[in-house]
């Protein structure tokens, strides 16, 4: 039982570590209280067109960095989860028995293409637009401008909306799978009581698997 509790305990603490990382740097400004931003999410005017003063600028930048640091664990987290969900996959052969060639390629096939599907969905729809090839961006991500800063056409708009929609589908399906890689993490760290520590955050660590 107190191993038990421990280890409840530590799993409840990793994923509230991990989730303040969830949010994407580029993405924490982009609230009511701004109006623009910059190619890095960064702030450019408040709500009411005010340009943002480059002391304000400088404790914004300073926060994104701490998100920074706290995204990318958490990505390395996740990256952990996907090569775990996958030996999974490859080492039960989905049900089939062990020793088995065709069924065990059958079992890896279906893991890769799970995986490239799930790839596709990593892209925040939010972020797909903010490249090179635009200049400014509206508060969904959708660009407003060209690279030479001429506006965005109504039919280029629609293109781009129709994209975004796409994306927004995959993307929600790649974090339904976040999630359930999560629950299972936790399930598994209460039910099995197996810790270790990575980074500051507690990493599955498989018999037979990806260390």
């Amino acid at each position: 039982k107190e191993k038990a509790e421990k280890a409840e305990a530590k799993a409840r603490a990793a994923k509230e570590k991990l989730e303040k990382g969830r949010v994407n740097p580029g993405e924490m400004f982009r609230t009511e209280q701004y109006s623009a931003w910059d190619g890095e999410g960064l702030p450019t005017h408040d709500k009411e067109g005010k340009p943002i003063t480059q002391s304000q600028l400088k404790k914004l930048k300073k926060l994104q960095l701490a998100q920074d640091k706290l995204h990318k664990a958490y990505l390395q987290h996740i990256s952990d989860l996907e090569i775990y969900f996958v030996w999974v996959l490859l080492s039960s052969g989905i049900n089939a028995e062990y020793g088995e060639k065709e069924k065990a390629e059958k079992a890896e096939a279906k893991a890769r293409a799970a995986k490239e599907k799930l790839e596709k969905g990593r892209v925040n729809p939010g972020e797909m637009f903010r490249t090179e090839q635009y200049s400014a961006w509206d508060g969904e991500g959708l660009p407003t401008h060209d690279k030479e800063g001429k506006p965005i056409t109504q039919s280029q708009l629609k293109k781009l909306k129709k994209l975004q929609l796409a994306q927004d589908k995959l993307h929600k399906a790649y974090l339904q799978h976040i999630s359930d890689l999560e629950i299972y993490f936790v399930w598994v760290l209460l039910s099995s009581g197996i810790n270790a520590e990575y980074g500051g955050t507690t990493r599955l660590v498989c018999p037979g698997g990806p260390k």
